[in-house]
């Protein structure tokens, strides 16, 4: 019986083989767009979600007001992330994240890498990026320090451990040392980059008052909070 039910379903569909290539095609189409839909749409909502500390990290951001408009800015002051602590304590940690690009050059090996980050020392402590070689609370602390991504070490030190080893640094060709190699950062981070530069090469090195500068900005902020439990000013948002 079921056999017969195929064959005149068949029959059917290859009478009217036109019409019925327009309805299967149509629903093809359709399921399809749906599925990539969903995917899309999936993948934009993991932005970010493999933090473990996510639900206690925030952006800062900063309104600049003129006499005639209010200007938005992607972060606040230099000044601000190292003396908040101080004025919050729910603050547990803070770092800063600036877009950089740097020469780099080791032996007859030379690029540009456009795909930069300046951080500061608790970059590690903030994000659960996985360090994979290096001490993710010291790679970031002293200036002339690099972090590679997998790929980016690579491209310098083939399959060695780089770690300790050293590169030449920006035009002028200062000195720095690989102290760590991170696992290559994921699709859905909303932070992407080959190499982090410890923050302390820009503040100690190339520009000594920036970290005392309240009118200059330039550079991302993100600020860890203190668990729940851990804190007792109404300051933390619910």
């Amino acid at each position: 019986m079921l056999k017969n039910y195929f064959k005149i379903a068949f029959r059917n569909l290859w009478k009217h083989r036109v019409f019925s290539f327009i309805n299967i095609m149509g629903l093809t189409v359709g399921m399809t767009a749906c599925f990539l839909i969903f995917l899309y749409v999936r993948f934009e909502l993991s932005y970010d979600g493999f933090h473990e500390k996510g639900d206690r990290i925030y952006r800062m951001v900063a309104d600049i007001k003129t006499p005639t408009e209010v200007l938005p800015i992607h972060g606040p002051a230099w000044a601000v992330p190292p003396n908040a602590k101080e004025y919050f304590p729910e603050i547990e940690s803070f770092v800063r994240v600036s877009n950089a690009s740097w020469l780099i050059r080791k032996g007859d090996v030379k690029f540009q890498e456009e795909n930069s980050l300046n951080v500061d020392s608790s970059f590690f402590r903030v994000f659960s990026f996985r360090l994979l070689h290096g001490d993710p609370a010291t790679a970031l602390k002293e200036p002339l320090s690099i972090v590679f991504s997998e790929t980016a070490a690579k491209k310098y030190f083939g399959t060695t451990d780089p770690v300790g080893q050293t590169v030449l640094f920006s035009g002028d060709g200062l000195t720095a040392r690989i102290t760590g190699v991170m696992q290559d950062l994921p699709e859905n981070s909303q932070l992407k980059a080959d190499m982090l530069v410890s923050m302390s090469t820009t503040t100690q090195r190339f520009n000594p008052d920036l970290d005392k500068q309240w009118g200059s900005y330039g550079a991302y902020a993100y600020f860890l909070f203190l668990e729940r439990n851990d804190q007792s000013s109404s300051f933390f948002p619910s």
